[in-house]
């Protein structure tokens, strides 16, 4: 598999790129017809190519459908779905705050400002605000500047959204959440990354719903990017 791995790099294969043929990719890297297949199937796995029967092997989109498939897939197994989710809220999200407060621009500070400005709006306005507030969530993950950090907060936004609209919210969660955005936001304008961080912990604990016993929570899926959260609101 690492020399498959080799092979792509070498020759700078990119998304939808062909893999040579399976006998001829055999011969160049002098192993069995069935060990490569055993390989390709293992990257296939882990969403680095495809595998399309009577046409060949492909490199798959850069994305992270696999692993948000395989977080969607575990998370929706049983009744502690969403307890385990803001288990990992709580260990992912502070951190991310801490770094973009390292890394934010004034350019990105407005456009947060625009996102809870969107957030109060959809709340005014009777909805619950969970657009924007996922809106604002993956906003925060974009000015970290850490691509691998963004494709995990892309890959478990599917999640995410579930958390801030089940039903066990207790009521004015949605004015408590765009509070502590705002409070979020002031820490990340001055670049203070600790306040960020312990500002971010506080908003989780807030908005953590609580679940009488047995309660089977599910997943609900729907990344909201936030320049196309603001078109929406503005048109």
């Amino acid at each position: 598999m690492n020399r498959i791995q080799d092979l792509i790099r070498d020759r700078d294969l990119g998304p939808g790129d062909r893999l040579p043929p399976e006998r001829d990719l055999a011969e160049q890297l002098q192993v069995s017809r069935n060990s490569l297949r055993e390989a390709t199937r293992t990257l296939e796995i882990q969403g680095i190519v495809t595998i399309r029967p009577g046409a060949g092997t492909f490199m798959r989109d850069s994305g992270v459908t696999p692993l948000n498939d395989a977080l969607v897939a575990y998370l929706t197994n049983g009744s502690d779905a969403l307890v385990d989710v803001f288990e990992m809220r709580h260990i992912l999200e502070p951190q991310i705050a801490a770094l973009a407060a390292r890394r934010c621009t004034p350019d990105d500070i407005q456009q947060m400002e625009d996102l809870l400005e969107a957030q109060r709006l959809e709340i005014e306005q009777g909805e619950t605000g969970t657009r924007g507030d996922t809106a604002f969530h993956f906003a925060i993950a974009e000015v970290t500047q850490n691509s691998a950090l963004v494709k995990v907060v892309t890959a478990v936004a599917d999640i995410l959204g579930q958390s801030r609209e089940d039903p066990f919210q207790a009521p004015g969660r949605s004015k408590r959440s765009l509070s502590s955005h705002r409070y979020i936001l002031d820490m990340l304008r001055i670049g203070d990354s600790e306040g960020a961080r312990e500002a971010m912990e506080h908003h989780i604990s807030v908005v953590e719903p609580i679940y009488p016993p047995g309660t089977s929570a599910r997943i609900h899926q729907g990344v909201v990017e936030p320049a196309k959260f603001l078109r929406e609101v503005r048109d």
